[in-house]
């Protein structure tokens, strides 16, 4: 059975301490190497909703350097710009020299070829060789997935800067993914959340949640319910947990710390009306500010 923990809370760095202690701690070699991967996907954050919390990325930082590893932060490229560029503009590159942490551009990472869904995807070696991979999602609704939890997190990992390209072969490429990468930790952000016309220009929903597991499948399918969505129906969900990368069902995940069903709120979907209005502001400071 997979532990997937639920911690409500104002203090951030708190509610991430609890949540990975829930699980039974890191489980780190001190000796190894620790690559952590936020949502950075733009470099404009309004109301706190698109990228993933500054103050969750410290905490997670802390508690790796309490640990005794040595780690560092990685983005690559899409079509908002390059992951240094989104990292700088964003403000977070300032923190990361700040706290003394390394960023390291995947676009520019060596790698290797993997064909997939009629293309070949460049995965960075950064990744595929680290020791400890964390992954660091945030808690969103998604155009094309419904929802961008921490399989497509993933995504913004390899080297394509027109990503967009592929948004036709995600239900190939995300469980492919899932499969592929080995995820060593999640802590999901589920503080400032987003419904609606994800994943830049949604609707903000404050929720004051940290989530922390070791199966990607299993904690997007309990970020999936606290959104009021069933992820046997979300298709990158359903076939990562069909080719046995984690389970989505109740019965083989326990959830530890809060009640679930206490935390669900109903997001709204993409593209309804409701939504559409509701997005206006975020467009206008995403694009035109």
């Amino acid at each position: 059975m997979e532990q997937v923990s639920l911690v409500h809370g104002h203090n951030v760095q708190q509610s991430v301490r609890k949540s990975i202690e829930l699980i039974g701690g890191l489980n780190l070699d001190p000796d190894a190497s620790v690559v952590i991967k936020p949502n950075i996907c733009n470099a404009k954050n309004p109301e706190e909703m698109v990228i993933t919390d500054f103050s969750l990325i410290k905490a997670v930082v802390d508690l790796v350097r309490e640990n005794g590893n040595d780690l560092v932060i990685v983005e690559s490229d899409n079509i908002s710009g390059t992951a240094t560029t989104r990292m700088e503009r964003s403000g977070l590159m300032g923190y990361l020299d700040d706290w003394d942490v390394d960023f390291i551009n995947l676009s520019q990472d060596r790698y290797t070829e993997h064909p997939i869904a009629g293309t070949s995807l460049r995965l960075p070696k950064t990744v595929l060789e680290a020791d400890y991979f964390i992954n660091l999602p945030k808690i969103k609704t998604c155009a094309h997935t419904l929802v961008t939890l921490g399989i497509k997190n993933l995504y913004g990992l390899f080297q394509r800067k027109q990503k967009g390209k592929l948004h036709k072969h995600l239900g190939e490429i995300l469980p492919f993914l899932a499969e592929t990468i080995r995820n060593d930790l999640i802590i999901v952000d589920g503080i400032n959340c987003m419904e609606g016309n994800g994943p830049v220009v949604g609707n903000p929903i404050r929720m004051d949640l940290v989530l922390a597991g070791r199966n990607v499948v299993s904690v997007d399918a309990v970020c999936s319910w606290l959104m009021g969505y069933d992820p046997a129906e979300i298709p990158h969900i359903a076939l990562s947990a069909e080719r046995g990368v984690g389970p989505i069902d109740p019965e083989s995940i326990q959830v530890v710390g809060e009640n679930w069903q206490d935390h669900v709120h109903e997001f709204e979907p993409p593209y309804s009306l409701r939504a559409t209005l509701k997005s206006l502001r975020a467009i206008k400071d995403v694009y035109l500010r």
